[in-house]
């Protein structure tokens, strides 16, 4: 075979005499270029060619068939390009070939083939079904005549998906089943309530709708329990009572709530997008979807943030959902035959998480960032493989360019990252267990530095580190937070008052009155001291009632309202057997009723961002924040107590409106205005976080007479 167009064994004087034609066009009758191939006559004589807005004519050509192979590369890149779009409206290539003159007077004929017709593909390269050879018209090229090619064009999509990772214990589906078990719980507890406030009333003379909640019996805060076996035996109840505990007595998170005004596309294609979105449930509960008691690993998952259900494994398992959503939009798009999908050419996630959930979404997007290396990656090219998803030839999992990447992160919306994952295996000690259990100073696998190369916009929500002061409960900083496309907001509240999880009545419709899921009673403080005798037993209650004024005190210098404590606090004197030995205790509680609505005011902040960013995300033009039927978005003033001329209702739409407009300098003079703290917690609007239960103690700074919580920052590759 030979370039120069001769052959050692033919008769070039029989053959030398012809000709072909050849135009290749796409859907628009607009002509492909650049790339370069070779037509091979019937002699095997190969004859460079290259694509351009001229026909292909060669002569001096010996009778019989040609072939037009093309280099593969730069021809599959050409035509998949996007200047080369699908056309479902007309033929102008077929009515352009219908009046083309063709050389020398000769035939004209059309064909519609497919890329695969025109190239021999390298090994591992594949094509769509619809692109692949023999796909189209069947063809044979003839010398002396003129083709017009027209070559199917391909229609890819970018897919958008939103990723939604929940909070430490929180579960969607376990809160639903809880509120479903509270709204039954109504009646019983109202009976309680009632009884509670008229013995109070007759005790105290206030107003049996005035009893501060201080006052309240513990039956009045106390969620349902369910009886065991014997004592259910013998009560004739109307409905059996569910214990309601863990992630169950949580309202749906800000997390859950941006996933439901995530637009989903229905199966249609709008410009080339599609969009839809992917909720993985909180750290430390299970995975199922069943409206239910959801599993929880209190230990492990919630206590520590690593096994089956910690952060990394969550992530894990946002991929597979992710995978199972390409499987599942193939079989959407392979319902329209009359206009089918090829694949997708870009991927772009929005990516939201709270508490340990913020930490799960920025060790995605770490994943995602890993580019070809990664487990998203190579999950993905997995699924082409076996013919469940295609990617174009030019995808590139590793470009970070914004006009050029395939796969990105366009938006984080992160509430209050708390990772505060144990770290049990060291790389440096030398042991490899090294049980490091303060969860605050190690991430464990979880990476949480954001590349700004690769994200291209971040908020960071926080709260005020005087509200939100426990000791577990460190603040992981977003880095580069001087990035013009890095934010990071700190706002009053504690941790659930930004991310969500607090209950509101607002969600109780018809049930104004249901003060159970707003009642909040916190163990301040826990004293103990022992006694050998009666002299040294008086000693020891003095030294407890002063150790838990103490705390009172510290706990009073963030601006708690002192009628919320009980009056005296709960002493118990336990002896040890015969002798006059024995142990004092002393408990601080403070009980007082908190409306979980200050997270619906953060939910309109980080919606108006995310939308003002361009994130597919609807309110119904605003119609969702009043919808009565929306109780989980609704914000009233005539809810809150201790109400002042400062209305929390108007503060949110000025919120939402200044969002929206993405007026970052003004939003964040609003919130440091020391004014709006004030009434905010003169309010009730901030929970107690802080407890003396395990884990939950707040962190004394010594240096500025303070509870104040630790915070970190991120650094590259942690």
């Amino acid at each position: 075979m030979s370039s120069t167009g001769t052959n050692a064994y033919c008769l070039p004087c029989q053959q030398l005499t012809h000709w072909i034609e050849i135009l290749v066009r796409d859907e628009n009758n607009q002509p492909f270029s650049g790339v370069t191939g070779v037509v091979v006559d019937s002699n095997q004589v190969e004859h460079p060619v290259e694509l351009s807005d001229a026909p292909i004519l060669i002569e001096q050509l010996p009778p019989g068939p040609v072939q037009l192979v093309l280099d593969a590369e730069p021809w599959i890149l050409e035509a998949q390009a996007e200047t080369h779009p699908r056309n479902n409206t007309d033929k102008p290539t077929k009515d352009f070939a219908a009046g083309y003159s063709g050389h020398n007077g000769g035939l004209v004929k059309y064909a519609e083939i497919t890329t695969g017709d025109l190239t021999l593909l390298p090994e591992k390269v594949t094509l769509p079904t619809y692109h692949q050879k023999g796909q189209g018209d069947a063809v044979k090229l003839i010398v002396d005549k003129t083709y017009v090619l027209q070559v199917r064009a391909y229609k890819f999509i970018t897919l958008r998906v939103g990723m939604f990772f929940d909070g430490t214990a929180n579960n969607t589906y376990g809160a639903k089943w809880g509120k479903q078990e509270l709204e039954k719980y109504y009646s019983t507890w109202k009976a309680k309530y009632e009884a509670d406030c008229d013995i109070l009333s007759r005790k105290t003379g206030y107003s049996k709708n005035d009893i501060p909640e201080v006052l309240l019996s513990d039956d009045c805060f106390a969620y349902p329990k369910k009886d065991n076996f014997f004592i259910s035996l013998f009560k004739n109840d109307d409905g059996e009572i569910e214990t309601v505990e863990g992630s169950a007595t949580n309202e749906l998170t800000n997390v859950q709530k941006l996933s439901d005004l995530y637009i989903q596309s229905d199966g249609s294609i709008i410009e080339g997008l599609f969009t839809d979105s992917i909720y993985v449930t909180g750290i430390g509960t299970g995975n199922s979807t069943n409206i239910a008691p959801a599993d929880e690993s209190v230990i492990w998952g919630q206590g520590a943030g690593i096994g089956e259900y910690g952060v990394v494994e969550k992530v894990n398992t946002g991929i597979e959902q992710f995978i199972s959503l390409i499987k599942l939009q193939k079989t959407k798009f392979e319902k329209n035959p009359n206009n089918p999908i090829d694949g997708i050419c870009k991927i772009q996630f929005d990516a939201f998480g709270f508490s340990r959930g913020a930490a799960a979404a920025r060790h995605f997007i770490n994943v995602v960032a890993n580019g070809k290396a990664g487990q998203l990656a190579k999950f993905v090219e997995k699924e082409v493989l076996q013919g469940n998803t295609y990617l174009p030839y030019r995808f590139d999992w590793n470009e970070t360019e914004k006009n050029k990447a395939s796969c990105e992160i366009t938006f984080a919306g992160l509430f209050d990252t708390v990772a505060s994952v144990v770290h049990l295996v060291s790389l440096s000690s030398k042991t490899v267990l090294d049980f490091d259990f303060s969860t605050h100073t190690d991430n464990g696998a979880a990476k949480l530095w954001l590349d700004p190369k690769r994200v291209r916009q971040a908020v960071h929500l926080t709260a005020d580190s005087t509200i939100e002061c426990r000791d577990n409960f460190s603040l992981n900083h977003l880095n580069s937070r001087d990035e013009e496309h890095f934010y990071e907001f700190v706002l009053p509240g504690a941790h659930s008052d930004i991310g969500g999880g607090y209950q509101s009545r607002l969600s109780y419709k018809e049930k104004d009155d249901y003060l159970l899921p707003v009642l909040e009673k916190q163990l301040i403080k826990k004293v103990h001291r022992h006694f050998s005798d009666r002299w040294s037993e008086e000693r020891a209650i003095k030294y407890v009632e002063k150790k838990l004024d103490l705390y009172k005190q510290r706990d009073l210098l963030t601006g708690w309202d002192p009628k919320s404590y009980i009056d005296s606090p709960i002493i118990k004197t336990v002896k040890n057997g015969k002798g006059e030995g024995g142990h004092v205790s002393g408990s601080l509680f403070i009980k007082r009723r908190v409306e979980g609505d200050l997270s619906r005011l953060y939910l309109r902040l980080m919606y108006g961002l995310a939308e003002f960013h361009g994130v597919p995300i609807s309110d119904d033009e605003e119609f969702v924040w009043s919808d009565p039927d929306m109780g989980f978005y609704n914000v009233k003033d005539s809810y809150l107590s201790n109400r002042t001329s400062f209305s929390f209702e108007a503060f949110n739409k000025k919120i939402l409106k200044m969002a929206k407009q993405g007026d970052y300098e003004g939003l964040d003079a609003e919130f440091k205005d020391p004014k709006l703290k004030r009434n905010l917690m003169s309010m009730n609007l901030f929970h107690h976080s802080s407890s003396d239960s395990i884990g939950m103690g707040p962190l004394w700074n010594e240096s500025e007479g303070c509870y104040r919580r630790a915070s970190y920052e991120c650094k590259e590759g942690e």
